[in-house]
């Protein structure tokens, strides 16, 4: 199963077959608006889209541009608020930066042709698109940020969810977080064939329940990773929870099963003296178990959409809450 097509391999297929091309960036927005740092769309100078900046006015404005653009006009930056300018009731304002595809284009053929993280530089100019590698001081992945008048941010897949486990709700929740673009890591024993069955989703099948074991194969365990036991066993899913507990540096640690399992697993942890003083009490807490957002989910496809949004949560915010929009602050307007 194959990524859906990013926009970075839209604008690349649009230049191969002969379109003039623009690619629009958000690289401003303050208050409430409808996308925000780092959004993207294709534009070619026949008018065809991928992807959106927000819909709505300014959208059109920047399709607008974006054509002309494509059709050989210089780089441009739209600068409008939303309310003031357009009469959006979103209110906030946003700057777009308008880049001719063409001079971007080896930029263009190192983010669609690779998975691999890479650091994208957008000039708030609209000036080429530049790729390099990481580098200290870098913003954190989903946390685009403005850097000496470039918009500075991590793309490819840098996170990976290690999954241990194949039943039924890791069969469904697989293929679902590979097109959230996240590498999946699939573990099982083998015993039961559940890794015969994971048809192309996984970046990587490792036949073990050993958590040192394939910590060392996928050469270590760090703050992009994102770690989901949901085996078929509960002594198997204990045994990882101890192998895991103490790796503070993950990115997220969950856990499948029923409060009342949740429960009894915690008392066997306090026997062991894994949860002694505040940095047991930290450990605990950073537990997420039952695994996923509290939507009541039952099915394993419920299962698998709540635990998704839970680690779309993760990276986009830092933790999972839930929103509510009635809240409106004066200064998103």
């Amino acid at each position: 199963m194959s990524r859906p097509l990013n926009v970075f391999a839209a604008a690349l297929r649009a230049l191969d077959s002969g379109k003039g091309t623009a690619i629009a960036a958000v690289v401003g927005a303050k208050g409430s608006t409808p996308r925000h740092l780092g959004a993207r769309m294709v534009v070619t100078a026949d008018g065809a889209q991928y992807d959106t900046v927000g819909g709505g006015k300014i959208e059109q404005l920047v399709v607008e541009a974006a054509r002309e653009v494509a059709s050989g006009a210089v780089a441009r930056v739209i600068r409008q608020h939303l309310i003031r300018d357009l009469a959006m009731c979103c209110g906030g304002a946003m700057e777009v930066a308008i880049t001719p595809g063409a001079e971007s284009r080896a930029a263009l053929e190192l983010l669609a042709g690779s998975r691999l993280p890479r650091v994208l530089e957008t000039p708030l100019d609209g000036g080429p698109l530049h790729v390099r590698e990481s580098r200290a001081g870098d913003p954190p992945m989903h946390h685009p940020a403005v850097i000496d008048g470039l918009l500075v941010e991590r793309v490819g897949d840098h996170e990976r969810v290690v999954m241990f486990g194949l039943g039924h709700v890791a069969r469904v929740l697989g293929p679902m977080l590979r097109g959230l673009g996240f590498r999946v890591i699939a573990c099982d024993d083998g015993e039961t064939g559940a890794t015969d069955e994971v048809h192309g989703w996984a970046d990587q099948t490792i036949e073990s329940f050993d958590a040192h074991e394939i910590e060392t194969l996928v050469g270590g365990l760090g703050p992009d990773d994102y770690v989901l036991i949901i085996t078929r066993d509960h002594a198997i899913d204990q045994k990882l929870l101890e192998g895991l507990f103490d790796r503070d540096k993950l990115g997220y640690l969950g856990m499948i099963g029923s409060r009342g399992k949740v429960g009894r697993f915690k008392k066997r942890l306090e026997a062991k003296g894994l949860l002694e003083g505040e940095l047991g009490a930290a450990r605990w807490a950073r537990l997420r178990a039952p695994i996923g957002l509290d939507i009541g989910a039952e099915t394993p496809h419920e299962i698998a959409i709540a635990v998704a949004a839970e680690l779309v949560a993760i990276r986009r915010r830092g933790g999972a809450s839930v929103g509510d929009w009635r809240a409106v602050k004066a200064s998103d307007a």
